[in-house]
């Protein structure tokens, strides 16, 4: 249970090649050349580690190519001596009444063995033919058409790509085959290494946010580069890059094609943390600096450049980007022009002249950096002459571990420079060949940071905490329908403002007026919109009144909205604008949106804020019926589950609450845990830890509802928070199955907690569409594998390991029925 599912996939340790039966087929040929060559390092780049320093066991399986390679040769899947991790299906079938179909590879892989398979090629099997076959030989698919897979460390490269990628800390997921192919290729002549590739295809079984769920918690990837042309399920998927963008950083790069308004997809991308580029050099950009960047520290930009030209492009760039530049003055300005001393300029570009000593770069960056204005120096340099390269290094170098604040290298040209741009890359100094990616290699960092602040909100529905009554709310709409029926509008046509629709805003504490009066909280009237995205969902927009039919004007969200999340919204809007009744508004409407999917579309036109709360505006609105969703299933991103909010009283007599973990609870996490027994935390986490690491914290308390579930069983004691137990579920990346976990402080063993949190965890997995919970037991933990079985859980020994036991149960209509009753 400890391996991934997609580990035997995307990192095999061994693999079989399917070579169907023309011994000519060019994929093929291609195909084996590059496994041939996997013994090849890159001397050039002796700094990364080999190529060579592992190999992964390749054999074949039909017919015998025209070309002899070194690989054994098996007629079928069942010679084998071993079954594989992976097979790889690549050889062209040449018409013949014997050909296997898809149905037969796979089942031949099933019967080995084999649970993963690579495509390379195509078929003409429909997506759902497929899809049956998979399941019922339990295999996994990537592809088909993929460009294939590299896993340098484990010398794995069962790809298509002309180059071989160097080992390195950087992943790499494309939907284009010859992106990825053209990516790997441009990093390995800058020296920038792989930790994964993945060539995705057209995915019918294996989609980008199971890879991505791989990345994640890949311990070799400390970044990740992306290349999407189609989304999938915009909520799994939102959700597993929000869990990956937590813990290292995302950069995408998405095609039109992907069906979403551009708008609404930088804002959906901007809550999970990802930073998202429009061009391909973008990528290129952020691959320079996610691996090797510190944190931008508050202050702006410094460019230093031996000449003006380049720094004035990277100037020019910025400007572009609306990232300030520091202009330097005061203090600051005095200091440089001390150190400079007449041998160049000094502004937001400070130029040295080219004849100037190398070192005058490196003390007018330490004079910057020193100060608290500035946040970040951007060397640009160009060769000269006078340049001495390798005093050049040593003194960036320095410069790098001396500062705690971000030093960039932009080194024009070849030659010389090449090799002096890997030096540095290496050293951990984010280093560029032009002024103008070095910029956006800037700007991604600080998109990061504020996407970071953003992923971090886990808004809730303020339906809960106000008693908002929605069941009245959706009564009330209906009458609406009503209405509309009996006015036999066409579909699609709006609902003009009535008091029954100003009842609905009532509920949801939104006053609205007829009467115009005048404005006090804004400059000029705004305009409001909800609407639907074709990828997203529903979308809220912010403009001043008769500017939103321009894009460019009109800010986006997507709910549900918190505080920070509104005052972002508005700022984007309306840069320097402040306005507590308008972030109000924007929570409540976002709260209404979250509750009530029978609203389409709705439009606030002409709106005044009031200091009384009032809100004056032009309401219309276009309902649809949403009988039989599930609760909030029309939103790409989940709303803290208030819902599992509920209260039990203990055999003391104490009342515990018990609700989902909220990211500020990270405090009382550690707490707990410290104050856990040594063996109560053997038996929890499988270790002798005495305390959580940070990481650790972050991840269990920053979790995304939609794929997992912490419940936290909290008592209050002196006016504090004391956290007593919990419970936690995380899914397998099956769609079927999730992990639990269960623990109490062991003064509060014994009070029936542990009983009532389990059957809460239940209700909440199978709402999420979860058939089977397992947990692994340690064996020795008598008391715990007691407890499952009193819940029902079967017990069976762990085959890979006899120091444990799998608790797995079925989460059945009569299961859950019995765990409402009880709770």
């Amino acid at each position: 249970m400890s391996q991934h599912a997609l580990q035997s996939l995307l990192a095999p340790t061994s693999m079989v090649v399917l070579t169907g039966n023309d011994a000519h087929d060019p994929l093929m040929l291609a195909l084996l050349n590059a496994l041939s060559n996997t013994q090849k390092s890159h001397p050039e780049k002796s700094y990364q580690e080999s190529s060579a320093a592992k190999s992964c066991p390749v054999s074949l399986v039909g017919v015998r190519p025209a070309t002899a390679f070194a690989f054994p040769l098996y007629s079928t899947l069942s010679e084998l001596p071993q079954s594989p991790d992976l097979a790889v299906l690549v050889g062209s079938y040449a018409a013949q009444e014997s050909q296997p179909s898809m149905e037969d590879i796979i089942a031949a892989c099933g019967a080995a063995g084999i649970g993963s398979l690579l495509m390379l090629s195509w078929t003409g099997d429909s997506q759902a033919s497929l899809v049956d076959s998979l399941r019922k030989h339990n295999v996994r698919l990537l592809g088909p058409n993929s460009f294939g897979i590299c896993r340098p460390k484990q010398g794995v490269f069962a790809w298509l790509g002309l180059t071989q990628p160097l080992s390195g800390r950087l992943a790499l997921m494309s939907q284009s085959g010859t992106v990825a192919s053209a990516l790997v290729d441009w990093a390995t002549w800058q020296g920038i290494g792989f930790s994964q590739v993945v060539s995705m295809g057209t995915p019918v079984d294996v989609m980008p946010s199971q890879v991505l769920d791989y990345l994640s918690n890949d311990f070799d990837s400390q970044a990740i580069l992306m290349y999407l042309q189609k989304i999938g399920h915009p909520t799994r998927f939102l959700s597993s890059l929000r869990a990956t963008g937590r813990s290292k950083p995302v950069a995408v790069v998405t095609e039109h094609s992907v069906g979403a308004d551009e708008r609404v997809l930088d804002a959906a991308l901007s809550r999970t943390g990802a930073v998202r580029g429009r061009r391909l050099n973008d990528l290129i950009a952020a691959a320079s600096v996610m691996t090797n960047a510190r944190r931008v520290k508050d202050g702006s930009l410094l460019i230093i450049g031996n000449g003006a030209g380049p720094g004035e492009l990277a100037a020019q760039r910025a400007m572009e980007l609306g990232i300030d530049l520091l202009t330097p003055a005061g203090e600051l300005h005095d200091r440089l022009e001390a150190t400079m001393a007449g041998r160049g300029g000094i502004g937001p570009v400070t130029t040295v002249w080219a004849s100037c000593a190398t070192d005058l770069f490196i003390d007018l960056a330490v004079d910057a950096l020193q100060n608290k204005d500035c946040g970040a120096v951007l060397l640009t340099l160009s060769p000269t002459a006078l340049i001495d390269i390798d005093s050049l290094y040593d003194l960036i170098i320095k410069l790098h571990r001396t500062q705690k604040k971000l030093v960039m290298v932009c080194l024009l040209g070849g030659g010389n420079m090449t090799n002096m741009r890997t030096r540095i890359n290496e050293a951990g100094i984010p280093t560029f060949r032009t002024p103008e990616t070095a910029i956006e290699g800037f700007q991604f960092l600080v998109q990061f940071q504020r996407n970071q602040l953003l992923a971090k909100q886990s808004p809730d529905s303020h339906a809960f905490r106000f008693k908002i009554d929605v069941s009245e709310a959706t009564k009330t709409l209906n009458q609406l329908f009503e209405q509309e029926r009996k006015q036999e509008l066409k579909q699609g046509d709006k609902i003009p403002q009535t008091d029954t629709l100003r009842d609905v805003f009532e509920l949801f504490h939104i006053r609205l007026i007829t009467r115009r009066q005048p404005a006090h909280q804004l400059s000029a009237p705004i305009h409001l919109r909800v609407f639907q995205d074709a990828i997203f969902g529903p979308a809220i927009g912010l403009s001043l009144e008769g500017a939103q039919q321009h894009k460019q004007a009109e800010a986006v969200a997507l709910p549900p909205l918190n505080t920070i999340l509104a005052k972002d919204l508005i700022q984007r809007a309306f840069p320097g604008e402040a306005s507590f009744e308008l972030e109000s508004l924007l929570r409540n409407l976002s709260t209404m949106v979250c509750e009530l999917p029978e609203i389409e579309s709705l439009e606030l036109a002409d709106v005044r804020l009031h200091d009384s709360g009032s809100v004056y505006a032009d309401v219309t609105a276009n309902l649809r019926l949403c009988k039989h969703w599930r609760r909030y299933e029309h939103l790409a991103i989940h709303p803290y589950p208030r819902q599992w909010v509920s209260e039990k009283v203990l055999k003391n007599d104490e009342i515990a609450t018990v609700r989902p973990v909220l990211p500020r609870d990270s405090g009382i996490l550690a707490d707990f845990v410290r104050s856990m027994s040594h063996e109560t935390r053997y038996f929890r986490f499988i270790s002798n830890i005495e305390e959580l690491t940070p990481r650790m914290l972050a991840s269990m308390s920053h979790i995304d509802y939609d794929r997992e579930m912490a419940l936290l069983a909290v008592i209050n004691r002196d006016g504090q928070d004391l956290l007593i137990g919990t419970a936690r579920y995380i899914d397998n990346f099956d769609d079927q199955s999730c992990e639990f976990a269960v623990v109490l402080g062991d003064a509060f063993q014994g009070l029936g907690l542990a009983s009532y949190l389990m059957r809460q965890l239940f209700q909440v997995a199978a709402d999420k569409g979860v058939r089977v919970m397992k947990g692994i037991v340690l064996a020795e933990n008598k008391r715990m594998i007691e407890f499952c079985k009193h819940l029902g859980f079967s017990i069976q020994r762990d085959p890979d390991d006899f120091s444990q036991v799998i608790a797995s149960i079925k989460l059945t209509p009569n299961l859950l029925e019995k765990c409402r009753d009880a709770c």
